[in-house]
């Protein structure tokens, strides 16, 4: 991002905080006594580049409880553990239409998605789940300072025993799982539920500051990759998977009317933050404790819709759709219509806009469309590019086209047919 776009950014961010600091709507979380006593006027906004820059404004140094806003870290923690299909296995993808905490499942008997505490508290279950709960406990915490940029994180005693003191719905979601074999085999113990319940009440009690959740939303952001230490700490799918749950489900029973109207991810918590991911740009924090009625953040909301109706940068990501009659525009449109085709495998749809895009064109992670192809694996696609005379060059890891098709064939080399795999081989 460059300089004048952050300087904007700013300028609109302090104009939003004046605004809005007297805005007294809302009421703050009072079914954990400690969240009650937390001031209704604490507001701070961080910004983080996917460089690493930072915006600061307000109570920025303040700490608070992370409580729902952990559950894309976590999510994203587990399918680096597990991997997307064991994750899946055991939770949905599927906005669910009711209360975060309802007790509610899909039809196959699992919760509906990770962003509500029924997904939340099955993502903890496969958390290293046969360590003892202390060393559970520290990985996770360590991974949140890790994605912080190295940062050390706090936790909060009385929130946890509050937690668990005021917890009976999370108590019967593990048991109504339990009920619906979510968990699959063997049989969890209660003392093993009654784990899961404490690892996910500790998760929700750590404590971070604005300035950390910006960074740990500019990850999302930066496909993975935190943009303080510079580590890829997350493969780009499962943040891709993560950034589409936000999107969806990010924003409790809200988040449809989020998403038509803000359309970004996003992930609210009842401890008033908000985290908000522009992909390929930055991560927003916004901490304000008084909650509408749904349990989001009312400044937080309103900056997130100010940021994308009325902000300059237009930061909406369906920004393009109708002016495509623009040059640039068109470019755009093209460029991304080839890398959907090539993901769908349309052959037809690559070639109706191929034309229209430059060969050497890439992404702001400078993946290529040939990258793309090699990556996913597809044989006809990368003829086709080869054809145009699409070149090796190197994306923002350093990886090149042919490096991507190397570790598609070496993942999946067990399945591939003898002449799919030599075919394969062939192509550079």
């Amino acid at each position: 991002m460059n300089q004048t776009e952050l300087n904007e950014l700013e300028l609109f961010l302090k104009d939003s905080f004046e605004s809005l600091k007297n805005n007294n709507s809302g009421k703050v979380a009072d079914y954990i006594p400690y969240l009650s006593k937390i001031p209704s006027s604490k507001f701070a906004i961080s910004l983080c580049t996917i460089d690493g820059k930072v915006i600061n404004i307000g109570d920025t140094k303040e700490q608070f409880c992370l409580q729902s806003c952990s559950k894309p870290f976590s999510y994203c923690y587990a399918r680096k553990l597990l991997g997307r299909e064991k994750v899946h296995s055991h939770v949905g993808y599927e906005p669910t239409g009711v209360s975060f905490n309802k007790n509610v499942l899909n039809k196959n008997g699992l919760p509906h998605n990770p962003m509500v505490n029924a997904g939340a508290l099955m993502i903890n279950y496969l958390i290293h789940e046969n360590e003892l709960p202390s060393d559970r406990f520290n990985k996770v915490k360590t991974m949140f300072e890790d994605i912080s940029g190295g940062t050390k994180v706090g936790f909060n005693t009385s929130v946890f025993l509050s937690e668990k003191e005021h917890a009976d719905k999370n108590y019967a979601l593990a048991y109504s799982m339990r009920g619906a074999g979510a968990y699959g085999e063997p049989y969890p113990s209660a003392s093993k539920l009654n784990r899961m319940l404490d690892l996910y009440f500790q998760i929700c009690s750590i404590e971070i500051t604005s300035e950390q959740g910006a960074i740990m939303a500019a990850m999302l952001a930066n496909g993975g990759i935190c943009p303080k230490s510079g580590e890829q700490y997350f493969d780009t799918e499962t943040i891709r998977d993560c950034v589409s749950l936000m999107f969806s489900c990010g924003m409790y029973d809200f988040s449809g009317e989020f998403a038509f109207d803000v359309g970004l991810p996003a992930k609210s918590g009842v401890s008033g933050s908000i985290m908000l991911v522009v992909p390929g740009k930055f991560g927003l924090c916004v901490w304000s404790p008084p909650l509408d009625d749904i349990g989001n953040s009312v400044r937080g909301v309103e900056i997130c819709r100010r940021l994308s109706n009325t902000c300059s940068g237009n930061y909406h990501i369906f920004r393009h759709i109708g002016k495509i009659e623009q040059e640039h525009t068109n470019i755009d449109v093209a460029f991304y219509s080839c890398m959907d085709a090539i993901v769908r495998d349309d052959i037809e749809k690559l070639r109706a806009y191929l034309n229209n895009v430059d060969i050497g064109r890439t992404d702001y992670d400078n993946r290529s469309l040939l990258h793309i192809a090699c990556s996913e694996g597809k044989i006809e696609m990368i003829k086709i590019l080869i054809e145009k005379d699409a070149t090796q060059c190197h994306d923002r890891w350093g990886n090149t086209p042919k490096d991507d098709l190397n570790r598609f064939i070496s993942e999946n080399k067990d399945s591939l047919t003898q002449d799919k795999f030599d075919e394969l081989q062939e192509l550079f």
